[in-house]
């Protein structure tokens, strides 16, 4: 029997075949994704927001299987260090804010990969501010564009999902300043060799994915039943899927956008 990835107790496996019931938000969440049509496409503006996705960093698709059995064996997954270093899963309750939820899961994710201490940081400092405190949807690329340039407010300083200004001081930009990426690329939409490539290097990618209207970020390629699949966090808590992560495969886990930072300030 061939090697297969060991799933987590009670993570919801969406695909083609899966009810409705799994892709629905629990009561008073909510999702947000506006994709711009330029970037709903194969090809569309590709390049043009951050550095494109280097052809050094592919990976080979025969190589896969071999290296997600070996990082699982070696516990080397994103999965395993947010596990390792008990990273919440952030719940973005009735906001309309998953696109930028998803940018700063994954942010949070690569500080861990550069030895930084975690900061729990709140997507709504950035989500306020991008759409001047209105509960608008967005995408993606716009968040981590904001976050490249202004930061990130720690939760402490700012709640995860508060669109509320008493929290909009010069002190918390401060603090935010600290908390930059200086390193992004853009994926070409609909490329899963490019999103799996950046997994298996440990780089998370948030996505956003037409079919559900809704941003995550991909924490880990699985390979099941033969063939390749994605596990993404997602920002509707700990109680949906297994804190947060589910298996997405088939169409369901090619994204129509996707974007990965790749290098955080140190604070």
């Amino acid at each position: 029997m061939g090697f297969s990835s060991e799933l987590y107790a009670n993570e919801p496996i969406i695909d083609d075949e899966s009810s409705s019931d799994l892709e629905a938000p629990p009561s008073g969440e909510s999702t947000g994704l506006m994709l711009p049509m330029s970037h709903s496409a194969e090809g569309g503006n590709y390049g043009d927001l951050a550095s494109a996705f280097p052809q050094k960093l592919l990976i080979p698709e025969s190589d896969w299987q071999g290296i997600i059995q070996d990082k699982e064996e070696r516990k080397d997954r994103i999965s395993d260090y947010i596990t390792k270093y008990k990273v919440p899963c952030k719940s973005q309750a009735k906001t309309n804010y998953c696109w930028i939820f998803g940018p700063v899961g994954a942010v949070e994710v690569v500080r861990l990969f550069q030895n930084h201490e975690y900061v729990d940081l709140s997507p709504a400092s950035c989500g306020s501010k991008i759409k001047n405190f209105r509960n608008d949807g967005g995408y993606g690329p716009e968040g981590l564009r904001y976050i490249v340039e202004h930061g990130i407010v720690p939760s402490s300083m700012w709640p995860a999902a508060a669109i509320q200004r008493k929290y909009d001081t010069p002190e918390a930009w401060v603090e935010a300043d600290k908390y930059r990426v200086t390193e992004w690329m853009e994926l070409r939409p609909r490329n899963m060799e490019q999103v799996v490539s950046c997994l298996l290097r440990n780089i998370p990618v948030t996505v956003g994915l037409s079919w559900w209207g809704h941003q995550v970020y991909y924490a880990d390629a699985v390979w099941l039943d033969g063939e390749i699949a994605v596990r993404p966090r997602n920002s509707w808590g700990p109680g949906w899927g297994t804190d947060g992560f589910s298996i997405l495969r088939g169409s369901k886990m090619v994204p129509d956008d996707a974007v990965a930072p790749r290098v955080a300030m140190a604070a």
